[in-house]
């Protein structure tokens, strides 16, 4: 089993390191957010779970799994002591530890830090809203505001928030693309995504795949809005607000208009990409298919060999 975690550990790091640079490259992405996303948290997942079966591929050794197989973890401790020596066999073991239970705990504690985080700052923009006043129009709050801005504040049913000066600033066809563009964040549930991708940095930043993970996400939830909200309103009227808007500042609680980079967002709507057919689709999920499988079959491989030896041996 020493093998397969030697082989998830490479399989890991090229993904930590290469995946990024190979989604970074394809043109395909831009034009299909949505699978994109879901080919970022493939990868990520990927990751994570050949780390995880890595480590548990350390402790159970194969050796483990012959004769009486269903044996106490001290067993297979006992085991990698007697074949690595004692300091390489502790050294193992912590490794094993540290991937099977270490990194999990890591990623939990990582992500109630963020989610604790982000919904104490949303707490705190909600409750400067309520004491600057604002009005509700049509379930949007229309802020006092010489600084024209829009975006969405997700928890307790949603909260669009429009200042008067953007009022002032759009024609009745340009608030509604921005009033469309914030709904998709929150009818899509947005944040979640980039709370995902906020955990994944927090608690692994020095890897490529995660420190790049809240940006490309960030961007492609915007592509992904304005997707929507261009079923509903003109693509160039939205390129225009957009332009109109992309000055303006917004917290970084908040999922703004103006999010991502917005340039690329508005040769995107001037100049629509186009997709992968049908064929290339189907390539695409099945490559996240195969690599969340790739750490299972990896780690199956030797234990079926074992099993089918030892019935061989019956």
């Amino acid at each position: 089993m020493i093998t397969a975690a030697v082989t998830l550990l490479g399989y890991a790091a090229l993904l930590a390191a290469f995946g990024p640079r190979i989604l970074d490259r394809a043109r395909w992405t831009n034009a299909m957010p949505r699978l994109a996303i879901a080919t970022w948290f493939a990868m990520a997942a990927s990751f994570l779970l050949a780390a995880a079966l890595a480590g548990a591929a350390i402790v159970m050794p194969t050796e483990g799994l012959t004769g009486h197989s269903v044996e106490f973890i001290g067993t297979c401790i006992t085991e990698l002591q007697e074949t690595y020596g004692e300091a390489g066999g502790l050294a193992l073991v912590t490794l094993g530890a540290g991937l099977t239970w270490g990194l999990p705990g890591w990623l939990a504690a990582s992500g109630v830090s963020v989610a604790f985080r982000t919904s104490r700052r949303r707490r705190e923009l909600r409750r400067r809203l309520a004491l600057t006043g604002h009005d509700r129009s049509a379930g949007v709050a229309i802020l006092d505001s010489p600084d024209p801005k829009a975006y969405c504040l997700p928890g307790e049913g949603g909260l669009i928030v429009v200042t008067s000066a953007a009022v002032k600033l759009l024609d009745e066809s340009g608030l509604a693309a921005v009033l469309a563009h914030e709904r998709a964040h929150l009818v899509g549930r947005h944040h979640l995504l980039m709370t995902l991708a906020q955990i994944g940095r927090r608690a692994l930043v020095w890897l490529p795949l995660f420190s790049r993970l809240p940006d490309r996400i960030g961007h492609l939830v915007e592509l992904a809005a304005d997707d929507a909200a261009t079923r509903r309103t003109p693509r160039l009227i939205l390129a225009r607000t957009l332009f109109e808007l992309a000055a303006s500042r917004t917290p970084g609680e908040a999922l703004a208009a103006t999010g991502g980079d917005t340039v690329a967002r508005i040769e995107r709507l001037l100049d629509t990409p186009t997709g992968p057919g049908p064929a290339g689709i189907g390539s695409i999920l099945g490559g996240s298919l195969t690599a969340i499988a790739m750490p299972v079959v990896i780690t199956l491989v030797p234990v079926l060999t074992t099993a089918g030896m030892a019935c061989c041996f019956i």
